[in-house]
C-alpha cells in the first residue's frame, strides 16, 4: 500500500516494489489530488504484477509508477545531429535573407555593423552562435562607445537587434534574444539640428568627410517650400512609376512617415471632410497601431481626387502598378528614388544614397509651419509623437521669430507715468 505524508513544500508518496521502497514528490498541496495520485500509483503496481503493464528499463522505476506507466524516456540523440551554426555562418545567411527585401544601402550598412562585431569576436566567431552571451555584446557595444559617436553605435546594436530576431524567429536557434539584456544607448547630447541647403553645401565644401558622412549630413537636411515645389516638379518630370509623384506628394503635404503612406487606404481618406487618418505603428510600444488625423491641403485634394478616378480599383491608395497589391517598403523606395537617380539629389547610384529621403519631407512639413507661427500643438497633432528634441532641431532655422517674441515683452513705462512717478512707486 502507498502512504502519504506532508513536507513544507509539497504531499509525498511513499510506496514499495520489488523490495525496495520508494519516496516521491507529488507536487502539490491539495489532499485531494494527493488521494488521487495514491490511487494511481497502486493501481500501477497492480497492473505491472498482473501482467498488464510491462515496466520500461529505459526510465526511473519510482517516477513511472507515480506517472501511471505513462512516462517516456527522453528522445534519443539524432545519430548525426546537426552542430549549431556559427556566428560568421550565420551572419551570411541573414544577410543574404534581407538583400531581396532591403535597400542596397540598409543592407550594406547592416553588412559593416556585422563585420565590425565578427573582427570584436575574433576567431570566436566561428563558435556556435550559443556561445555568444549577452555580456559579449554589451563590452563590444561599450568599446565601440569609446570610440565611435553614439549615434553610430546605436545603429550597430540596431543591427544586433534585428539579426538576433532572426536567429530566435526564424532560425530558432535561441529561446530568446540577448538583445534584450542590452543597455539602450544614451546620446547625452542634443542631435544635429536640421540645416538649409546652403549650409549643408558649405560644410561639405571644407573637404574631409567620406561618403556615408556626408550622407550622414544630408539627413538632416531641411526644405523650404519653394525648394520643396521645385522637387515636386522634377520628380513629375523624370517619374517612371506613375505612384512616384503620389509618394513625393503625400509625405510633402502631410509629413507621414513611409509607413504610414503605405498603409494609407481610402477608408482612410475623407475628401468631404479634407482630413485623412494615419495609421502608425512606430509611435505605440506596443504592436497595435495607433492613428492621428491630418488636414488635406487644397492641393493635396486635387491629385488624391483625380487619383481616385484614375485608380478606382484597390484598397489602397497607392498600389503595385496594374494591381491592388498595396507598396512594400522596398517598392516605396525604389519609386521614391528613381525620379531623381542621376541628378543633383544623388550622392551614389548604385548604393542608393539620395540627399533626401521620407523623413526630409517629415521634418520640413514640422519646420515650415513652425515658420509660419503655426500652434506647436497642432504641429504636434499633425505629426505624432513630435518629441522635445525634434522641436530643437527645426526651431534654430527660424531666429527672427525668436527676436519677436523676445520684443513683445516691453517692461518700459509710459512716458507721461514716468515722469509722474519720477521713475519709481
Amino acid at each position: 500500500m502507498a502512504s502519504l505524508f506532508r513536507r513544507a513544500d509539497s504531499i509525498h508518496i511513499r510506496f514499495r516494489f520489488q523490495g525496495f521502497e520508494f519516496k516521491r514528490t507529488l507536487k502539490t498541496q491539495n489532499q485531494s489530488d494527493a488521494d488521487c495520485a495514491r490511487a494511481i500509483v497502486e493501481q500501477t503496481i497492480y497492473r505491472i504484477r498482473t501482467g498488464q503493464l510491462p515496466i520500461r528499463p529505459d526510465v526511473d522505476l519510482g517516477d513511472f509508477i507515480v506517472s501511471g506507466g505513462t512516462l517516456l524516456p527522453p528522445a534519443p540523440a539524432a545519430a548525426e545531429q546537426l552542430a549549431v551554426p556559427s556566428f560568421t555562418e550565420l551572419k551570411d545567411d541573414y544577410l543574404a535573407h534581407i538583400e531581396h527585401i532591403a535597400a542596397p544601402s540598409y543592407s550594406g550598412s547592416q553588412r559593416t555593423h556585422l563585420k565590425h562585431f565578427s573582427e570584436f569576436l575574433k576567431s570566436r566567431a566561428k563558435d556556435p552562435i550559443t556561445s555568444i552571451a549577452d555580456h559579449d555584446i554589451q563590452r563590444f557595444i561599450n568599446r565601440q562607445l569609446t570610440n565611435l559617436d553614439p549615434n553610430t553605435v546605436n545603429k550597430q546594436r540596431i543591427t544586433l537587434v534585428q539579426f538576433y530576431k532572426y536567429v530566435v524567429k526564424k532560425r530558432r536557434l535561441l529561446p530568446l534574444s540577448p538583445m534584450l539584456n542590452i543597455d539602450k544607448i544614451s546620446f547625452g547630447y542634443d542631435r544635429s539640428p536640421f540645416r538649409t541647403k546652403a549650409e549643408i553645401e558649405a560644410i561639405i565644401a571644407r573637404g574631409g568627410l567620406d561618403e556615408e558622412e556626408k550622407l550622414n549630413i544630408w539627413e538632416c537636411l531641411y526644405l523650404n517650400p519653394a525648394e520643396i515645389a521645385g522637387l515636386l516638379n522634377l520628380v513629375r518630370r523624370r517619374a517612371e512609376f506613375e505612384t512616384s509623384p503620389m509618394l513625393h506628394a503625400i509625405a510633402a503635404y502631410t509629413g507621414m512617415r513611409r509607413g504610414e503612406i503605405i498603409r494609407l487606404k481610402w477608408i482612410d481618406v475623407d475628401l468631404d471632410a479634407n482630413v485623412l487618418t494615419a495609421h502608425s505603428r512606430k509611435q505605440s510600444r506596443s504592436r497595435r497601431e495607433v492613428t492621428r488625423r491630418i488636414d488635406i491641403h487644397p492641393e493635396l485634394k486635387e491629385l488624391l481626387a483625380k487619383w481616385r478616378v484614375d485608380h478606382p480599383q484597390g484598397q489602397h491608395v497607392l498600389c503595385v502598378e496594374g494591381t491592388t497589391d498595396p507598396l512594400s517598403s522596398d517598392n516605396a523606395n525604389r519609386r521614391f528614388w528613381q525620379p531623381m537617380c542621376h541628378t543633383w539629389w544623388c550622392l551614389n547610384a548604385v548604393k542608393r544614397w539620395y540627399k533626401i529621403g521620407f523623413h526630409t519631407y517629415r521634418h520640413s512639413f514640422a519646420s515650415n509651419l513652425a515658420s509660419l507661427g503655426v500652434d506647436q500643438r497642432i504641429i504636434d497633432e499633425f505629426m505624432g509623437h513630435t518629441t522635445e528634441e525634434m522641436r530643437k532641431r527645426y526651431r534654430h532655422l527660424f531666429p527672427s521669430r525668436k527676436a519677436e517674441a523676445i520684443r513683445a515683452i516691453s517692461y518700459a513705462m509710459p512716458t507721461a507715468n514716468a515722469a509722474a512717478t519720477g521713475g519709481m512707486e
